[in-house]
């Protein structure tokens, strides 16, 4: 499912928590996201540390 693209400075700025097998649904919207916006993204990233 595409997502509307987080631009929020402060939630993206809290520390994030490792992924577990029930994240895959989550990894799965951040692909469709990306490719949704491919034209005007380079790239996308989820649970950075």
């Amino acid at each position: 499912m595409v997502k509307e693209i987080n631009k929020d400075i402060i939630l993206l700025s809290q520390k994030s928590q490792p992924t577990t097998d029930s994240d895959r649904g989550i990894a799965d919207d951040l692909l469709d996201t990306l490719k949704a916006n491919s034209e005007s993204c380079v790239g996308m990233a989820s649970n950075m540390k």
